[in-house]
Parts: structure tokens; C-alpha cells; sequence
């Protein structure tokens, strides 16, 4: 009998995680649906919101703080209102530091830091762009130490070398160099669950057109 009564417990606790997990999911993937219909910054944001909801509902799940910040990097690029960023990024710097207690040493949680780094850029970048710049590349380099087959590790440092110009180390050549080795990537990248990060493919495939129309090396 008491074996009867340890295995219902262990079914119902089963049952009960499994739930969980499934509502996790739903919520995960509709923010990420909400994320890619996302047309403006203000809408941006508040699919940033979205995910920092789930992040407190879901403390121990490294995904909801990942894409809380990821959102919020991407705002500071789309936004006009540059006298915001800086205040949003802090916010992203504070999601992106729980995502890395939960999951260290994770390329696409370095990744997103980097992102915040150039989204600081964004706000002035006469006197920013080197300081930040630099760390940024850091922080790109030790993401492709960690996980080589990592693409958006590839993506992220050719498109920052595309746009800085050769005199700085960077260049189009280089970039578009970088840019290709993100493809082939690409090709054999796959992700480990829809719900984990999978995005860059489409921006990579524009730069690459540029690439490709003879404006290398520029």
C-alpha cells in the first residue's frame, strides 16, 4: 500500500511539472511571436515587459531574462529617443546578469551583453564608440571560445566589422569575410528548442547581398 501511494505521488508530481512546463512554453513562444510582429520600439519594449513578467513567474529559467534583455538591446537601435537608452539598458544589464547566474558560460548570453554594449554606442557614438567598441569585441570572441558553432558569434563580429571603417580595424572586407563564415553556421545550426535563440539568419543574409553587390572593401 505504501508503494501504491509513493508512485501516485510521484505520477501527480510528474503530471503536475509537466503543466508547468507546457504553460512555460506557451508563454515563451507567444512572447517570441509578439517579439517578431514587434513593428516599433514602444512595441518592443513592451514585449521586453512580456518577458520579464515570465522571468519573475519562472525564477529559475535563464530564457525569460535572455530575451527580457535582448529585447530591450534591440530597442536602443530602434528607438529616435536616444535620451531613454541608457536608462532601458541598465534594466537589460540587471535581466542579462540573472540569465548569466543561471546559466554561466552561455555564448548567447555573452552575446546579449554585447548587444547592450553596442546598443550604449548608439546614444553617442563619437565618444563612445571605442571604449564600448573594444568590449563589445571582447565579449564577441569570448562567445566563439565558447561555443564555436555558435552563428550569431560570427554574425555579430562581421557586422560590427562591416560597419567600422578599415582604419579602425575594420572594413567591409573584413566584415563580409566574418559574414561568411556566419553562413556556413547557419547551414548546420539547430537550435535546442523553439524556444531558445535563433535569430540573425535574416540580417545576415542582407549584409551578405551588400557583400555580394561589389561594395567591399569601401
Amino acid at each position: 500500500m505504501k508503494t501504491f501511494f509513493t508512485l501516485l505521488v510521484l505520477i501527480v508530481l510528474v503530471n503536475i511539472t509537466s503543466a508547468q512546463n507546457a504553460k512555460f512554453i506557451d508563454a515563451m513562444t507567444k512572447g517570441l511571436e509578439a517579439l517578431s510582429n514587434s513593428g516599433t520600439a514602444e512595441e518592443v519594449l513592451a514585449t521586453s515587459n512580456r518577458f520579464e513578467r515570465i522571468a519573475k513567474a519562472e525564477k529559475t529559467e535563464w530564457l525569460p531574462y535572455y530575451y527580457a534583455a535582448y529585447s530591450r538591446a534591440l530597442y536602443s537601435f530602434f528607438s529616435d529617443d536616444k535620451s531613454k537608452v541608457d536608462e532601458i539598458l541598465d534594466v537589460a544589464q540587471s535581466m542579462i546578469d540573472v540569465a548569466d547566474s543561471l546559466s554561466p558560460k552561455n555564448s548567447e548570453v555573452i552575446l546579449a551583453k554585447a548587444m547592450i554594449l553596442s546598443g550604449r554606442i548608439m546614444v553617442d557614438p563619437m565618444s563612445r564608440g571605442m571604449q564600448y567598441g573594444m568590449q563589445s569585441g571582447m565579449l564577441m570572441n569570448e562567445a566563439m571560445q565558447i561555443d564555436p558553432e555558435n552563428p550569431r558569434s560570427y554574425f555579430m563580429m562581421g557586422q560590427s566589422l562591416f560597419y567600422t571603417p578599415a582604419e579602425f580595424g575594420g572594413g567591409k572586407e573584413a566584415g563580409c569575410a566574418m559574414l561568411e563564415k556566419s553562413r556556413e553556421k547557419y547551414a548546420t545550426f539547430t537550435p535546442e528548442s523553439e524556444i531558445h535563440p535563433n535569430w540573425g539568419e535574416e540580417q545576415l543574409i542582407e549584409l551578405l547581398q551588400q557583400c555580394s553587390n561589389g561594395e567591399v572593401g569601401e
